[in-house]
């Protein structure tokens, strides 16, 4: 057990060893899952405050335990910021690789992109239930300007009808001929980009507004 009174820097390994349960625990209590001792980054980042905490500790901060669990939590939830605006920003480069375009924001409405990388976040779970990431997405993107308008219209009409929504969300995939029928377009044209058309098709079901705007290409677009 720790003495609050003095901690030695010098028996940090042992004092490692003795807590180590403390340490999982602190970061399983953070992150909301089981934190693995090999494959985890946010253990060895826990291990690094942890030994931070025998540094700096002195009584007047009260019970060592506590002290440490403190430090352990602000680098942990520092990393998972960190990790998580580099997951943004990679999200962004694989939507346009995805063949969305980017269009140049207007300044006056420069504050509406700040939820841009919750909608990322949120719409990289809803391509999770059907088994697509962005790297799969940007593989069947249409390469060609008009196709990817085509499917750009064909997934806004098929957002706007609950039987095929319905549908799509029941059998985690694109209903082909209803999408084609619905657009009159040829089930072959809507098969080339069923992904993407399913894609944008989520964007518009879920109103991700910002990933709307990006869609469209024009600010102008109203939701």
């Amino acid at each position: 057990m720790i003495s609050d009174e003095k901690i030695h820097v010098d028996n940090l390994e042992q004092l490692i060893k003795q807590h180590i349960a403390f340490i999982i625990r602190t970061v399983t209590n953070l992150t909301g899952r089981y934190v693995s001792i090999e494959n985890d980054d946010e253990f060895s980042i826990a291990l690094c405050a942890f030994a931070e905490s025998v540094e700096r500790y002195d009584k007047g901060r009260g019970n060592f335990l506590s002290f440490a669990a403190l430090v352990i939590e602000s680098r942990v939830k520092t990393f998972l910021e960190h990790k998580n605006k580099i997951k943004n920003e990679i999200s962004l480069e694989e939507l346009i690789s995805a063949g969305h375009d980017i269009p140049d924001p207007c300044s006056e409405h420069q504050n509406e992109w700040d939820d841009l990388p919750q909608e990322i976040s949120l719409f990289s779970k809803e391509l999770e239930l059907f088994g697509l990431t962005f790297e799969s997405l940007a593989d069947d993107a249409p390469k060609h300007k008009d196709t990817r308008n085509t499917a750009i219209k064909a997934a806004e009409k098929a957002s706007e009808n609950t039987l095929i929504v319905d549908r799509t969300y029941q059998k985690r995939r694109l209903p082909v001929r209803e999408v084609a029928l619905l657009n009159n377009l040829t089930e072959k044209i809507v098969k080339r980009s069923k992904w993407f058309i399913l894609s944008v098709m989520i964007i518009f079901v879920k109103r991700f507004t910002n990933l709307i705007y990006w869609i469209k290409g024009s600010r102008c677009f109203h939701v």
